[in-house]
């Protein structure tokens, strides 16, 4: 049989416990166990932030705090791995509300064997990566709402612009074509007007014929809508 690897942190004041549970999960036929023991609150949540394990058990009483307690700072420490809580008593009060705060599963020392662990640990670990799959395609698609949004818009922010823009635009051009201006200081300033409409209008026709959400970098840690404008950023262009 191929073996299952699983990493596992196990938060416990009590190195008796830690080590019956340690025995037990080596009793798992066909799993190949790594446990990581933590004696505090405190090492015990820096180390489930990591998440560099599979998944967590947690003690129920753990110096002055609950597990649940001490189940809120690992979620507040930004784990989202998969929490199996046990405890020395059968509390059905404790286990309820163990499991309404978002533990995995709930379980009684002296009442916990190979079989019953190779069961909650199974259905924890691919529970959690169901969720997280969910969660993925979820942020997908909040992503892909996003980009419709923006593309959005882009149209209507272009075409809002592209009336005011052709009549300045327009009347730009009569002025220039119309009137005789000597003055080489007014001269040049209608030619940079013209020069400036002109380079407006082509970078809203640029907005107006993009189709794909695709971004570049304007600064270094900013960025824009890539349509194209890579001598007007002053960037290079994206081949």
């Amino acid at each position: 049989m191929e073996k299952k690897n699983i990493a596992i942190l196990v938060i416990d004041d009590d190195p008796a416990n830690i080590e019956i549970l340690r025995r037990l999960l080596g009793q798992i036929e066909g799993w190949k166990i790594k446990v990581m023991a933590c004696n505090d609150v405190v090492t015990g949540s820096a180390e489930a932030s990591r998440c560099q394990v599979d998944l967590i058990f947690l003690d129920y009483l753990l110096g002055g705090e609950t597990g649940i307690e001490t189940f809120h700072e690992i979620r507040k420490g930004g784990c989202t791995l998969p929490v199996i809580m046990f405890n020395g008593h059968n509390s059905k009060k404790i286990a309820v509300e163990a499991m309404k705060a978002g533990v995995s599963d709930y379980l009684t020392k002296g009442r916990i064997t190979p079989d019953r662990l190779r069961l909650v640990i199974s259905f924890a670990v691919q529970k959690n990566r169901i969720h997280q799959k969910m969660e993925e395609k979820r942020k997908a698609l909040l992503e892909a709402e996003r980009k419709r949004v923006m593309m959005e818009s882009v149209t209507a922010t272009c075409h809002h612009f592209a009336g005011p823009l052709t009549t300045m635009l327009a009347n730009l051009q009569m002025f220039a074509e119309v009137e005789n201006i000597e003055e080489c200081e007014k001269r040049d300033m209608l030619e940079q007007c013209l020069k400036a409409a002109g380079t407006m209008k082509m970078i809203l026709n640029k907005f107006q014929q993009v189709r794909d959400y695709r971004t570049r970098y304007f600064l270094e840690d900013l960025k824009i809508l890539d349509i194209g404008l890579g001598s007007i950023y002053g960037t290079p262009e994206v081949q």
